[in-house]
C-alpha cells in the first residue's frame, strides 16, 4: 500500500478487525478508535504495529490523539449499526452515524490524511428500491429508517466538505455483510444470528413473511474492496455487493442444510424501518476498482459455520 499511516475507526469490531489485520500485513502502523460499544479488544490485541483507544470517537481525548497521530489515511467503519435501534433511539443513532462522523472529519482536515474510505450502508440509503439490483444513479431514493437517513445525510456531508480538498473520498455502500467475529447476538447480522441460533439448535426468529430479499457478501471481499478503493486518488462512490438476490427463506433453507438443523422458524410481525427488497448493482465497482466478489453464498456460509464450530 501507499499508505504508512491509518486510522480506522470500529477497528475492534466484525469488519474493522478484518481490516486492520489487512492493513497490518501490508506494513501499515495503525490507529483503532473503537468506544467497544459492539467491538472487542480480542479481535485485535495480538496484532503488532497496531494502536488503541476505547472511547467515543467524538470525544475531546479521541480528535487529540487522532490529531497527533496524524494518519496518511482514515477508513471510517464505526457506527451505530441496528435498523432496529435506530427507530427506538434515533437521537443515539444521529450521535454515533452523523455528529461524531462530522466531528472527525474537521479534524482530519487539518492533518496530512490525503484519504478518507466511509463504510456506507447500501441496504439502507436508497430506501424501497425502484430497480433492481440498485445502481450508484438510484440514489434518490427515501430511507426507511433513521439509520439510513443518517447513512445517506454522512454521504453527503462528506461530497460537500471534500469537494475541492486535498483529502479524496471513497464512499461505499455495502450489502448485508457477514463472515467471522460477527456478533450472533446482536439486532444487525441476521446471517450470523441464524447460524449461532441453528448451530445450537435453537429456533431462528424470521421477522416478517420471509419473503424479503437481501444482497449478502462476504467480509472478506468487502475488506478487498476497501483496500482497493484506498489506492485511487479520485472520488469513488460506488456499490458494494454480490447484485444476487436471496429471500430471508431462502437463507434459512442454505444455513439449516449446511448446519443440518431442521425445523420451521419462528415468524414474528415485520418491524418497522425494515426493507423488502434490497440488491446491489455492483458493475461499476468492478470497472473501477478492477474487483469483484470471491465468495458465493455457499462458501460464506460453509467458512461462516466453520468458524462458529471452531470458536
Amino acid at each position: 500500500m501507499k499508505y504508512k499511516k491509518a486510522l480506522v475507526t470500529g477497528g475492534a469490531g466484525f469488519i474493522g478487525s478484518h481490516l486492520v489485520e489487512e492493513l497490518v500485513k501490508n506494513n501499515v502502523k495503525v490507529l483503532v478508535v473503537d468506544n467497544l460499544l459492539t467491538g472487542k479488544k480480542s479481535n485485535i490485541d495480538k496484532l503488532e504495529n497496531v494502536e488503541a483507544i476505547y472511547d467515543d470517537l467524538g470525544s475531546d481525548e479521541s480528535l487529540k490523539i487522532i490529531e497527533t497521530f496524524n494518519p496518511d489515511i482514515c477508513f471510517h467503519l464505526a457506527a451505530q449499526s441496528s435498523v432496529v435501534i435506530s427507530v427506538e433511539d434515533p437521537l443515539l443513532d444521529f450521535e454515533h452515524n452523523l455528529l461524531q462522523p462530522i466531528k472527525l472529519l474537521q479534524k482530519l482536515m487539518i492533518t496530512d490524511c490525503k484519504k478518507f474510505v466511509f463504510s456506507s450502508s447500501g441496504g439502507t440509503i436508497f430506501g424501497e428500491p425502484n430497480v433492481i439490483p440498485t445502481s450508484e444513479k438510484d440514489y434518490a431514493g427515501e430511507p426507511a429508517s433513521p439509520y439510513g437517513v443518517a447513512k445517506k445525510k454522512l454521504n453527503e456531508f462528506i461530497m460537500l466538505m471534500l469537494d475541492n480538498q486535498k483529502m479524496s473520498y471513497s464512499i461505499l455502500n455495502l450489502a448485508n455483510v457477514y463472515g467471522p467475529r460477527q456478533d450472533p447476538h446482536g439486532e444487525a447480522g441476521v446471517m450470523s444470528i441464524f447460524t449461532g441460533k441453528m448451530l445450537n439448535n435453537e429456533i431462528p426468529i424470521v421477522y416478517g413473511d420471509g419473503k424479503q430479499t437481501r444482497d449478502y457478501i462476504f467480509v472478506t471481499d468487502v475488506v478487498s474492496a476497501l483496500i482497493k478503493s484506498s489506492e485511487i486518488d479520485e472520488n469513488l462512490f460506488l456499490n458494494i455487493g454480490t447484485s444476487k438476490e436471496t429471500t430471508v427463506n431462502e437463507l434459512v433453507s442454505l444455513i439449516g442444510s449446511i448446519t443440518s438443523w431442521e425445523g420451521e422458524p419462528d415468524y414474528k410481525p415485520q418491524r418497522d424501518g425494515e426493507l423488502l427488497r434490497s440488491v446491489l448493482n455492483n458493475e461499476k465497482a468492478k470497472k473501477s476498482l478492477d474487483w469483484e466478489p470471491e465468495y458465493n453464498i455457499n462458501k460464506g456460509i460453509e467458512e461462516l459455520v466453520d468458524w462458529f464450530k471452531n470458536e
